[in-house]
């Protein structure tokens, strides 16, 4: 089941955050988080700047949005209302 946050929820964004990001490295302090699974990378900050990286794109975003965390289907949704952009965990 996919679970929606916001930026204002730091702390349970981070928890699912380490969790979508446990098959790669994940570092993170009190003010952003970064996933990195080799070819990918996607890195939040509470601030509301988002960067996400692939091996042929990039996808950067400021301001305040909504995260969608599929564990299951390896998703990460980032939705500002204008956009919306979707990263899949390399491997699944």
């Amino acid at each position: 089941m996919a679970r929606r946050l916001q930026l204002g929820d730091w702390d349970p964004l981070v928890e699912e955050l380490r969790r979508f990001g446990a098959t790669g490295d994940v570092t993170a302090d009190d003010d952003s988080i970064h996933l990195s699974f080799g070819t990918g990378s996607v890195a939040l900050e509470r601030s509301g700047h988002v960067s996400t990286g692939m091996a042929l794109h990039t996808f950067e975003y400021d301001g305040d949005v909504n995260i969608v965390v599929d564990h299951e289907a390896g998703s990460l949704t980032i939705d500002s209302g204008s956009v919306t952009y979707t990263f899949r965990r390399p491997g699944g």
